[in-house]
């Protein structure tokens, strides 16, 4: 598995912290946005899901909603 651009998106993109959460969907879709304006491969979802699981960060799905603690997308890249 490339963990490395995972890494990079993290490094650049996100704010870890304990109180931290953000949700699945708009975190995947960021991670989508920062790779495409990279030009690296976009790898799918579950790949993503893993990656994030694999970086101790915690998936919590309930009806209509789903979203990751521990992590949080910095305001300036935000996709809106």
């Amino acid at each position: 598995m490339k963990v490395k651009p995972f890494k990079g998106f993290v490094k650049s993109c996100c704010l870890v912290a304990d109180n931290a959460r953000y949700p699945a969907a708009d975190l995947y879709l960021t991670y989508v946005n920062w790779c495409i304006n990279r030009k690296v491969t976009v790898y799918d979802q579950f790949w993503f899901l893993e990656m994030l699981e694999k970086q101790g960060f915690t998936y919590n799905a309930r009806p209509g909603k789903s979203y990751f603690e521990g992590i949080t997308v910095l305001p300036t890249h935000r996709v809106e």
